[in-house]
């Protein structure tokens, strides 16, 4: 999903609201004319300028006139702008006044739908924070969808930001997901028992689908079933068997297969978790596309989910032209 996404209220919330605050102003007017002195009063302040019963259509037609466009600028001026890493909530009548929300500020969000909206094919997205009144943004189309993509933004916000919110053992605890992967190793394949090349190639499919992607992390001395190995095994199949042979060594992968321009938008951090080395490979989204480059060929990789996909390519051509023009 391309963002930012524009959201507007449907035409839904202006007839209703347009319908609610005439009824209001009409019963407010009845009630009004409805005094039992007010004609008397009309007739001290106007005399005989206008009729009387004219007087009451103007100003009814007046009224009309002002409460409708009042509901439409509100209802024209309100929307609502997703980020990726805030909303901008835009309100206002005469004028706009602009607020922020940091999507690290939102707590959890979900989705409803009224009978009416049901029939106007909308819905209601409630954004609960962490602290202050809920959001609720009402009668958009499309809501479980708005609704899923912010939540893709808060699990990448999370995960992009976990060095500073959470720990190695956090984001394991957490499992894999569209921002995060795991790989037992690099080199060494404990079934074999032996160097496997095509796990460097596993490795690299799945860092440069994160790159076409929103990025993520991707950790290395960890299994799919959170089970921490650890990279020591791969030390040992190294000239230089510590983490600086390890990364001299991904390096070398990764420009080979990918490309050494797009190394910018990777980072490496090793940690220790259980007594054991894993590498945490911090990737940002690229500003292009990357292909996966072996024996002549050229494939092409995005985030799915919590999977690795391979596009065919005129799928790719495809991707490529929504996502960098």
């Amino acid at each position: 999903m391309q963002y930012p996404i524009i959201l507007k209220k449907s035409p839904l919330a202006l007839v209703k609201s347009i319908i609610l605050v005439e009824l209001l102003a009409g019963f407010l007017l009845f009630a009004l004319i409805s005094l039992s002195n007010f004609q008397r009063i009309y007739r001290l302040i106007f005399g005989e300028l206008i009729r009387y019963d004219y007087f009451l259509i103007i100003s009814a037609s007046f009224l009309q006139i002002i409460v409708t466009l009042f509901v439409f600028l509100r209802w024209h001026n309100e929307n609502y702008e997703i980020r990726e890493k805030e909303i901008l909530i835009k309100k206002g009548v005469f004028y706009v006044v602009q607020n922020s929300l940091p999507i690290s500020n939102i707590k959890s969000i979900i989705s409803r739908q009224s009978i009416l909206e049901k029939l106007a094919n909308c819905g209601t997205v409630i954004i609960k924070k962490d602290s202050g009144k809920n959001i609720f943004i009402r009668n958009i189309e499309n809501a479980e969808i708005i609704r899923d993509a912010i939540k893709n933004l808060i699990e990448k916000n999370k995960i992009l930001t976990g060095e500073e919110k959470f720990s190695v053992p956090d984001l394991i605890l957490s499992g894999e997901g569209h921002y995060l992967e795991f790989k037992q190793g690099l080199r060494w394949d404990p079934k074999q028992q032996m160097v496997n090349k095509g796990l460097e190639k596993a490795a690299m499919k799945s860092i440069a689908s994160f790159l076409n992607a929103d990025g993520g992390k991707f950790i290395l001395g960890v299994s799919d079933d959170k089970t921490v190995y650890g990279l020591e095994q791969d030390y040992k199949t190294l000239p230089r068997q510590d983490r600086d042979g390890f990364e001299n060594h991904f390096n070398h992968v990764f420009q080979s297969m990918l490309g050494p321009r797009f190394r910018q938008f990777v980072r490496l951090n090793f940690e220790r978790v259980d007594g054991k080395d894993v590498c945490v490979v911090q990737i940002r989204p690229s500003d292009s596309q990357v292909y996966l480059k072996q024996n002549n060929t050229e494939e092409f990789y995005i985030r799915t989910g919590n999977t690795t996909s391979a596009l065919t390519m005129s799928e790719a051509q495809d991707y490529i032209k929504s996502r960098w023009g």
